[in-house]
């Protein structure tokens, strides 16, 4: 009898188990499902972004993010079809939003081909049919996702009612129990999902590249219990990888690491485009140069946007990380590279836009938002600051006679002297032409006068390759003395630097006076 009692409890715990296994793959299908219909809408959005921004733009790299959300598009759509199988409702619903996918990416690929032909740019009537085709995917999107959601209830539901039922065979308890395992199965697959879902919505409102970076680092640090997460980013103009490590680092295995002097190549996963794995103590033909200085189990995976290593991620941990971990890695990872891609070529793109390309120094656009901002700011805090307007004498001569490379140069030298004589806080932008613009925060009229004299003592006395000596004239003015308001000070600076002209060159003027030059220096 005790024999049998006992088979009868073996076989009884195996059926609970196997019940257990089979509830715990549907979570998973499910999770699954839900995870490749958040993947079609991520790709439909960073295709969106793509094309808004080559729109706007007319620079080809945001088409990198707009083909990969093709791709990325097409894939999660086929997964999606294999999970529903033969469920006609899901198919139908998968059909509705291919369908529109498949609209809205036709009438964008047709603005993108009739922008790059024959520079078309998109009419509003077309811009609000696409937002309307959008919108209607997201629509079908959303309640293809309500029918997931109500099938996996009702597995649960099926899952809970068939456990309680068999473990009631042997006991009370054997249902709790079982019971209590698979609702913490379905928790967690829903927690997963709503870290997902909110990682992306974050991502996709932060301000910056280095705030995306700091989410991603906080976010897997959640999902994987115990660990230490760090992302590199890959600065290929100065070679190097720039590290973001969280709030933890110092309680991880990461305490005490010198993450700063990396270069590209000392990534294993950035050197060869795909995941790196190391356990503790293994030995490699070849270590990582960042993961072999961690004693620790290791896994990193690239941040890869159209074929495009752009960084890493690196998650260690004293313990092995589980496959489950290492894909909720994988997959937040795949989500947040396209937004980290987006977002910078976005600041290099504005970057661009707010810089003179031949001396480095902010444009007059960047100059005028400036000028605002410091004059805000001056007002606040009730300090003067001082506007120096500063013309190259003759500087028409130097191009007539040396040729406008040479006139380029020699831009280029006096933004170095710029450069080298300011302060940190101070501001230096080309103007327009050979007319440089200075903010002197903290600085009255006076002290900007002496400011400026060194400027021109200094552009005087410098030698220029094949040009010789130049020289250049000063107007100054202040605030509050001479303005109130940002266009005021520009208008007093600019008569400043008329008067300074008109007494002869080189020299500097202010509102009120004109400080003289000297003799040897004087211009022509």
């Amino acid at each position: 009898m005790i024999a049998l009692t006992l088979t009868a409890m073996l076989l009884i715990g195996g059926a609970v188990f196997g019940a257990a296994t089979i509830a715990r793959n549907s979570g998973t299908d499910d999770a699954r499902q839900q995870s490749a219909s958040e993947l079609m809408l991520t790709a439909m959005l960073n295709q969106e972004t793509g094309a808004r921004g080559y729109f706007q733009t007319f620079d080809p790299v945001f088409l990198h993010p707009y083909y990969a959300g093709t791709s990325t598009f097409r894939q999660a759509l086929a997964q999606s079809r294999r999970y529903a199988g033969g469920d006609s409702r899901l198919q139908r619903a998968l059909s509705d939003e291919a369908r529109r996918s498949a609209r809205w990416h036709a009438g964008t690929q047709a603005q993108i081909e009739g922008l790059q032909r024959v520079d078309r740019y998109p009419t509003v009537a077309q811009a609000l049919a696409d937002k309307s085709t959008m919108d209607g995917f997201r629509a079908a999107n959303l309640a293809y996702d309500g029918q997931l959601t109500a099938e996996r209830n009702a597995d649960l539901s099926a899952q809970t009612w068939f456990a309680a039922g068999l473990g009631a065979v042997l006991s009370l308890t054997l249902v709790c129990i079982g019971s209590l395992l698979v609702r913490r199965s379905a928790r967690s697959e829903r927690r997963r999902i709503r870290g997902q879902r909110e990682l992306r919505e974050l991502l996709e409102v932060s301000e910056s590249e280095t705030e995306s970076r700091l989410l991603l680092v906080r976010h897997i640090e959640r999902i994987v219990a115990g660990s230490a997460a760090a992302v590199f980013n890959r600065n290929s103009s100065d070679d190097r990888l720039e590290p973001v490590t969280g709030d933890r680092d110092q309680e991880t295995p990461l305490r005490g690491l010198e993450l700063e002097q990396l270069k590209p190549r000392s990534c294993m996963a950035v050197r060869l485009s795909r995941p790196y794995e190391r356990r503790s103590g293994e030995d490699l033909l070849m270590q990582c140069e960042v993961c072999g200085r961690i004693d620790a189990d290791l896994a990193c995976e690239p941040l890869l946007v159209g074929g495009q290593v752009i960084g890493s991620v690196l998650v260690a941990r004293d313990k092995a990380l589980g496959e489950r971990d290492r894909d909720r890695v994988r997959d937040s990872v795949m989500q947040a590279a396209p937004i980290l891609a987006n977002q910078r070529n976005l600041a290099l793109a504005e970057l661009r836009a707010a810089s003179d390309a031949l001396t480095g120094l902010p444009n007059r656009r960047a100059a005028d938002e400036t000028l605002k901002r410091m004059t805000a700011h001056a007002g606040r805090l009730l300090s003067p600051m001082s506007a120096v307007l500063l013309d190259l004498d003759h500087f028409k001569q130097v191009n007539d006679v040396h040729g406008h490379e040479q006139g380029d140069k020699a831009l280029a030298a006096v933004a170095q002297i710029l450069g080298s004589l300011l302060r940190a806080s101070d501001f230096a932008a080309r103007y327009g032409g050979e007319e440089f613009l200075i903010l002197l925060p903290d600085t009255d009229r006076a002290l900007a006068a002496d400011v400026a004299e060194k400027l021109r003592a200094a552009i005087a006395g410098a030698e220029i390759s094949n040009i010789g000596s130049l020289t250049a004239s000063f107007g100054v003015a202040a605030l509050p003395d001479d303005a109130g308001e940002p266009e005021q000070l520009i208008r007093k600076a600019d008569r400043a630097l008329y008067t300074a002209k008109a007494a002869g060159r080189n020299r500097v003027a202010t509102t009120d006076s004109v400080v003289g030059r000297r003799d040897d220096l004087a211009a022509p």
